[in-house]
């Protein structure tokens, strides 16, 4: 999928221009770098002509597509574009490694521009920014999702200063709650978007959206569920202050790295608290209990089981349940089956039952964005998983030959044509990237 190119493409781009910031152009990591972005742009030009990336309205295009999923998982390359005054990049068959690197010195600042007759042109696109709104817009939800990461980003840098005002994250909770409301299936499936370059960001925003899914379930008023998604969407802002060295550690964790992660908690409490208002006193508190364990064996210490939040409660199943189906460089992600199971083995221990009941009620025996593979060989996605273990709406992904399709069929799939629950990486889909090409009948979304 074009989208899917782009987002590669973005990723290795960003890696060559980390390399080239911390190592000389004639590095060896330079050079893998740059051969990465090289081969990325060769599959994002496959007709060996030329393509144009952009960059209108807080939005990347390539040509005249909008690219959804590339805008939302590469915000900080937009900032670096917006930055460098960018608003076009032409990639002309074939990109060399030399310009790679020629713009990742470009976009750090270290040089001035990137060579006009290179493989790599910038404001040379063929086509009118009038040209671009009108070919597609972003829909409202990952508009919602996108201000909510790029809040959360500005809550985190601020978390620095005495004092910083908590509206902006009461805004973007407002706007995801109201995507919820309006569109509970395309939020939760839009939750299986994973960032692992800002892991942190993704997951809070995934965990307070599954929160307040969780909340409707359990129909808390509206004023709660703002209150609930704040917590959520706050509660592992401590982070911003442990080590990135401790965050981003690739291996098991040292005794000395678990003493830093488990300050996490009193860390964001205490910024939550600092800040200016409404909601401070909840969301500090779900940030200080959502590692305490329903049996009180987590951490930090919580006097008594009856006092920890109902919304702390919440949140930590919505975390961890997030952290599982999310891969790392140290682990695999789970299944969304095998996570729901993982909740339901945890439950009256790690969780509160009720809530975990609520949870898996809420996801489906087959959670929103799952793909299977069926005992036809083909692979379906899961649009809609429903409280049925019988059947539910799906649309197959990839055929019997292991073609992947261009045009999505929902049906209602029955659980007795499944032969086994398939990761992403897998088979090479992103659920989320197809948020926004498939859309349910009425007959079936009723």
């Amino acid at each position: 999928m074009l989208d899917d190119h782009a987002r590669m493409f973005l990723s290795s781009l960003k890696r060559a221009a980390s390399a080239v910031q911390l190592y000389p152009a004639e590095h060896p990591l330079v050079g893998e770098a740059a051969a990465g972005a090289v081969s990325a742009a060769a599959n994002l030009n496959e007709d060996e002509g030329s393509v144009v990336l952009s960059v209108v309205n807080d939005a990347f295009y390539l040509n005249r597509r909008l690219l959804p999923q590339s805008t939302l998982e590469h915000r900080t390359m937009m900032a670096q574009f917006n930055e460098q005054g960018i608003d076009s990049l032409t990639l002309r068959h074939p990109v060399t490694a030399t310009d790679v690197i020629e713009l990742g010195l470009f976009l750090n600042g270290s040089t001035g521009d990137v060579p006009a007759d290179g493989s790599l042109r910038l404001n040379d696109r063929p086509f009118t920014e009038a040209d671009l709104r009108e070919a597609a817009t972003m829909s409202k939800l990952k508009r919602s999702y996108a201000s909510s990461i790029d809040i959360l980003r500005g809550v985190a840098a601020a978390t620095s200063e005495k004092s910083f005002d908590l509206n902006p994250a009461v805004w973007a909770v407002e706007e995801l709650l109201e995507s919820v409301l309006r569109e509970q299936g395309a939020s939760l499936l839009l939750a299986t978007l994973k960032g692992h370059d800002e892991y942190t960001f993704f997951h809070s925003v995934n965990t307070a959206i599954l929160a307040l899914a969780v909340g409707r379930t359990l129909e808390l008023d509206s004023e709660k569920l703002t209150m609930l998604g704040l917590g959520a969407l706050l509660h592992d802002i401590g982070k911003v202050r442990v080590s990135p060295a401790v965050i981003q550690y690739p291996g098991r964790l040292t005794e000395a790295h678990w003493s830093e992660i488990k300050l996490h908690p009193q860390e964001g409490a205490q910024a939550i608290l600092a800040a200016s208002g409404n909601g401070r006193e909840i969301a500090a508190r779900v940030a200080f209990e959502h590692h305490a364990r329903y049996d009180l064996s987590g951490y930090p210490f919580v006097k008594g089981r009856q006092d920890l939040h109902l919304f702390s409660r919440i949140v930590s199943v919505c975390d961890v349940y997030d952290a599982m189906t999310t891969r790392r460089s140290y682990k695999r992600a789970e299944p969304p089956t095998r996570a729901l199971q993982l909740l339901l083995n945890g439950s009256g221990t790690q969780f509160d039952p009720n809530v975990v009941y609520a949870f898996i009620h809420m996801m489906g025996i087959y959670p929103t964005g799952s793909l299977l593979r069926l005992k036809t060989g083909q692979v379906v996605i899961v649009l809609d998983g429903g409280a049925d273990d019988r059947s539910f709406i799906a649309a197959v992904v990839r055929d019997s030959k292991n073609m992947l399709l261009d045009e999505y069929e929902p049906f209602e799939l029955d659980t007795d044509l499944i032969a086994d629950q398939v990761l992403p990486e897998m088979v090479g889909i992103t659920p989320a990237a197809l948020l926004e090409d498939i859309h349910l009948p009425e007959k079936l979304a009723s």
